[in-house]
């Protein structure tokens, strides 16, 4: 009642309170007031979402975050401080790029030469080293997802509402990505309730998982209570692999970019760079583990049989579930009081 006259008095109506307090009403759906999972419709593409979600980061990265910070921000968070550390990472990527590339041309015809040599392959380097540290975690996650139907990077839009300052006076909310289990102890459990992208049914995400993990309907009465283990144990598992492998493929990456075939390779104004680099690929692979005398491969066929040999590991842990237990379902009729033993109340 006393909110309500506070309101009457300054001419506020029910309409616009949620702006008197620093929150934006959105105009084209009562949904963007809320943390929304970013599940993929039917009629739209699983890259194009992904691509969206990493632009938007980005462009904020080098745009908006770091003017927040610079000026000081009260709205100033660490998830932002956390996007801008793609900064420093693509610029010192570009830099190790350029660095011989970009001086070749103070330099004689000899050393220009070799300089273009180890430039190509500084390149390809950096350029394998992304690609394959990002592409490999999806021999881990992809397989888990296909069996049991966790995707360990489901992503949610969270709404923030900012604090009112001079550089925001009107826009209050703005939005961040995020990944549903993102904390493994604190997942986003409220975003998978009642989610109709996976059934009608209130559980219906959790009763899908439980039937991927060999479960009955009929065995479990509450299968959310009993999958959110399950699911925590896959995620952490999930996690855990994925990171080993990605950063042994990498390594995988930069060895192959190192080999000699890439040396003499033609990157720019090349009509036949497809085929050219294809033929490039497959000397390298054969190069990195050959058994040539006096060639240095031991480390190279080490280092590639490490890499799929983590791999094998990492599906064969995160796709066997060791505590199965079938007989979850607890009867009603029995009781954890054994009446046979006598009986004192205090």
């Amino acid at each position: 009642m006393v909110l309500s006259v506070g309101f009457q008095n300054k001419g506020i109506t029910s309409q616009n309170r949620h702006v008197a307090f620093g929150q934006e009403e959105d105009k084209k759906s009562v949904c963007e007031n809320h943390d929304t999972l970013m599940v993929v419709e039917r009629n739209k593409r699983p890259l194009t979402t992904a691509a969206k979600m990493q632009g938007d980061k980005l462009v904020k990265a080098f745009t908006e975050y770091p003017a927040k910070g610079f000026q000081g921000s009260k709205n100033a968070n660490f998830y932002e401080f956390l996007t801008m550390g793609t900064v420093p990472y693509l610029i010192g990527s570009a830099s190790m790029m350029a660095v011989f590339n970009l001086a070749r041309k103070f330099f004689n015809v000899a050393d220009s030469a070799a300089a273009a040599k180890l430039g190509n392959k500084m390149c390809l380097g950096v350029v394998a080293y992304g690609v394959l540290k990002t592409l490999s975690k999806k021999l881990i996650e992809v397989p888990v997802r296909m069996k049991y139907g966790i995707d360990v990077n489901l992503p949610y839009k969270k709404v923030v509402n900012e604090l009112p300052e001079d550089r925001n006076k009107d826009k209050l909310v703005t939005h961040e990505y995020h990944k549903v289990f993102e904390s493994v102890d604190f997942p986003r459990w409220d975003l998978l309730y009642g989610n109709k992208n996976f059934g009608e049914e209130r559980n219906a995400y959790f009763q899908k998982i439980a039937k991927n993990f060999g479960y009955d309907e009929n065995d479990l009465d509450y299968s959310d209570q009993k999958m959110k283990t399950k699911i925590k144990e896959t995620v952490v598992k999930t996690r855990l692999f994925s990171t080993l492998t990605s950063y042994l493929w990498a390594a995988v990456g930069v060895g192959l970019a190192m080999q000699q075939p890439w040396e003499n390779m033609k990157f720019l104004k090349n009509k036949n760079f497809i085929r050219d680099f294809g033929s490039n690929l497959v000397k390298s692979c054969k190069q990195i583990i050959s058994k040539q005398p006096g060639v240095p491969n031991k480390a190279g066929r080490a280092l590639v049989g490490l890499a799929a040999g983590m791999t094998l590991i990492g599906n064969f842990f995160t796709l066997t579930d060791f505590n199965k237990d079938k007989g979850s379902k607890v009867q009603a009729s029995t009781s954890l009081i054994d009446d046979s033993k006598e009986k004192v109340i205090c």
